[in-house]
């Protein structure tokens, strides 16, 4: 299953390393406020060996998100690009990818493949770009770690694949399917 339901709230801190877990509370205390609803679903995958659930979409308010953004630093502002890039605004993802795909920790890889098997071209566009100037070893731990994610994610990229087709007659030149080619070489 590739979304698993939350009884009340997807804990964020799950979505994280364990040793990220203080850190992330205090980030996200400082962005629920006015919160729309909590997150309702995540989605699973493995990081150095942890299960993390990440929230499938957050609802954070955009202007409070984009100025805590501003003012954290460190591990705090990582955290919120992270989580931005689950956000429901599509322009706040990929304002937070854009930010994101200059750090390198492992623990940010499935915040940006996730947006490769989702809707939004342009977003997807934007992880490819990036995606080839990852260190493949992270990339190669990552898809070893989680084959059922990534057949799962290959199967959203085939379907929105279809869905932009008139933009992009062949396969291979769907920025999703080029992300999927820098995965498939990380493993060889």
């Amino acid at each position: 299953m590739f979304l698993v339901r939350c009884e009340a709230r997807c804990d964020e801190a799950t979505a994280f390393p364990s040793r990220l877990r203080s850190a992330v509370r205090d980030a996200v205390a400082s962005v629920t406020i006015g919160e729309w609803h909590p997150p309702r679903h995540a989605f699973m995958v493995n990081v150095e060996g942890e299960a993390l659930r990440i929230p499938y979409r957050v609802y954070y308010d955009p202007d409070l998100l984009r100025r805590q953004l501003r003012e954290l630093q460190a591990a705090a502002r990582l955290i919120l690009l992270c989580l931005g890039t689950r956000h429901y605004d599509g322009y706040l993802r990929q304002e937070c990818l854009r930010e994101l795909v200059k750090n390198e920790a492992p623990w940010l890889t499935p915040y940006v493949l996730q947006l490769a098997g989702e809707y939004v071209v342009e977003i997807i566009e934007d992880v490819a770009n990036a995606i080839g100037e990852h260190n493949p070893a992270t990339l190669r731990a990552f898809a070893l770690e989680n084959s059922a994610y990534l057949a799962t994610l290959g199967r959203r990229i085939t379907s929105y694949w279809s869905y932009h087709r008139h933009a992009y007659p062949e396969r291979h030149s769907y920025p999703g399917a080029k992300v999927l080619a820098v995965l498939n070489a990380a493993l060889e």
